[in-house]
């Protein structure tokens, strides 16, 4: 069997904010098929991205850590490799036997005891009637329900069912595996004892898919990391750096990096004779906000003006999620003084080589003269920078530089 379990590429999946959206989407969906038309890859007006434009693998032997804050599209992962949701966009293909513990409460029956609820489960994954026999102490042991394994199911606890349904599922080896959070509900004894047998799954060959908010875990399991931000894919690799992006980005850091950050205080909205109204990419689909480090971005800003006015500077400020200031962009510095016109104009910026490490960001933009703040928006537009592919970079910012041999005298 080839050594890659699990390829997802470039996988993308849609919601409907409304019950109504989503039945009126399923009949386009059918009359589009029924016409034999290409679907539609254009946001509806109450659709959005829960996970858009991820791609890894993960092979024999291997655990990929999913790792985010709440709402970044980790347990949709999940389930779209699980086959629970169909993917809107790329291609997930998947190698071998799949078992899944995705969420509490979906896998035991609670008017039945544990130990029925064993020989059911089994059966469920192939075991006859002797194999399960043979197994049956060491999953009660396991799930430590010794006193409890002939209760109903339905008076256990949350631990005590999420101990039982890991002990059941991981009591057979299966090529691919994936967890979301199940362990979060139990003792600290039997998250250790769950680890270690996650990394026995490991060793004996299974590709893992692990989704928790714990780091302890993560690093005890896991190979390397994927870090989402909004169903966006920020970065994948080594557990370490992406734990310190992560923590960087969300400002569990900021104490350590306040020395290194926002001197200046966060500026207020500003509007008066001239307005700032919005910013956005050229070049790129609408609603497409991800770019790589070391990329090149061109916006546009759109402004009003009661008159014209002359000298003009432009500023825009980059903050990560913590607020943390972490790059400008200031036309002064550059020598180049703006001209404003008499009602609605634009003005254009690029950056050839931007220079922020992956993670999330908001950008800002204010129009000065002289020093003082004629209008300022705190608020323009969130984009991703992502990892380039085969790249890890580190800190807060990569610096651009020309590298040449030289005579050392």
């Amino acid at each position: 069997m080839p050594n890659e379990l699990i390829l997802v590429d470039q996988i993308g999946k849609k919601f409907h904010r409304t019950l109504t959206g989503a039945f009126l989407h399923s009949l386009a969906t059918m009359a589009r098929k029924a016409l034999r038309l290409r679907p539609k890859e254009s946001l509806g007006k109450d659709e959005f991205w829960a996970v858009r434009d991820i791609s890894f693998i993960v092979e024999r032997g291997e655990c990929l850590g999913v790792i985010g804050p709440n709402g970044a599209g980790k347990s949709t992962l999940l389930k779209l490799i699980h086959r629970e949701h169909r993917a809107d966009a790329g291609r997930i293909i998947t190698l071998g036997s799949i078992k899944s513990l995705l969420r509490i409460d979906s896998g035991l029956q609670p008017l039945l005891s544990g130990r029925e609820n064993i020989y059911i489960r089994c059966q469920q994954m192939g075991l006859g009637k002797g194999e399960t026999d043979a197994k049956l102490d060491e999953i009660i042991v396991f799930a430590g329900l010794e006193e409890a394994i002939d209760a109903p199911v339905k008076t256990y606890s949350d631990g005590m069912y999420a101990r039982l349904e890991f002990s059941i599922a991981t009591s057979v080896q299966s090529d691919i595996l994936l967890v979301d959070e199940i362990l979060s509900v139990g003792d600290i004894a039997f998250q250790i004892r769950a680890l270690d047998r996650l990394n026995q799954l490991k060793r004996k060959g299974a590709a893992i898919v692990f989704v928790s908010h714990s780091e302890m875990n993560v690093r005890h399991v896991a190979d390397r990391c994927l870090l989402l931000f909004n169903g966006r894919q920020i970065a994948l690799g080594n557990p370490d750096a992406l734990f310190y992006k992560y923590y960087e980005s969300v400002g569990y850091l900021n104490n350590r990096l306040k020395p290194l950050g926002d001197s200046m205080q966060t500026v207020k909205d500003v509007s008066g004779p001239v307005a700032v109204k919005s910013l956005r990419a050229t070049g790129k689909a609408e609603g497409e906000l991800t770019v790589r480090t070391g990329g090149s971005v061109d916006w546009i800003l759109a402004y009003a003006a009661e008159s014209e006015i002359l000298d003009a500077n432009l500023t825009l400020h980059f903050r990560n999620l913590s607020g943390l200031l972490v790059a400008s962009v200031d036309s002064g510095l550059a020598g180049v003084p703006l001209r404003l016109q008499a009602g609605r104009g634009g003005i254009g910026v690029c950056l050839p080589f931007l220079s922020l490490t992956p993670g999330c960001y908001r950008v800002a933009a204010g129009l000065s003269v002289a020093g003082e703040w004629l209008a300022y928006n705190g608020f323009l537009l969130e984009f991703y920078v992502v990892q380039n592919k085969m790249t890890a970079y580190h800190g807060l910012i990569v610096m651009d530089a020309r590298f040449e041999s030289r005579d050392p005298s």
